[in-house]
């Protein structure tokens, strides 16, 4: 009977998880990222409870439209702030690649966002 190894598939944190770097460019994505996750968590946490918020307040007797369209107005604030700060995050982990690793991020990148989110950084990833 054989056995095999399975590696457990790393978590992925960010989209230069799927590139291979060098340990120094490695280095200078976890200072990136510790900077950049906790702000998105947070953001991500608001917009989850905002959504949940709005869902409250539609089918709430009686419905208060005010209160639904300010919190349709909240939530369009922090998704913006959401796309500004994965967008700075792609432009700083850009500048420490290559010109082949840039063309691959950029093909990744591409392919994340096709679906009209922000991929793994989107709300509906989760974390």
């Amino acid at each position: 009977m054989e056995t095999s190894k399975r590696r457990a598939k790393p978590e992925l944190r960010g989209y230069l998880d799927l590139i291979e770097l060098t340990d120094e460019q490695r280095a200078e994505v976890e200072g990136i990222r510790r900077r950049f996750l906790p702000k998105v968590g947070i953001l991500r946490a608001r917009l989850r409870q905002l959504r949940a918020e709005l869902a409250d307040r539609l089918f709430a007797t009686p419905l208060d439209r005010r209160k639904a369209k300010a919190t349709v107005v909240k939530i369009s604030r922090l998704q913006l702030e959401l796309e500004l700060e994965v967008m700075e995050h792609i432009l700083q982990e850009r500048q420490l690649l290559t010109g082949s690793q840039r063309k691959r991020f950029r093909q990744i990148i591409a392919e994340q966002f096709s679906d009209g989110g922000l991929g793994i950084h989107d709300v509906r990833s989760g974390t």
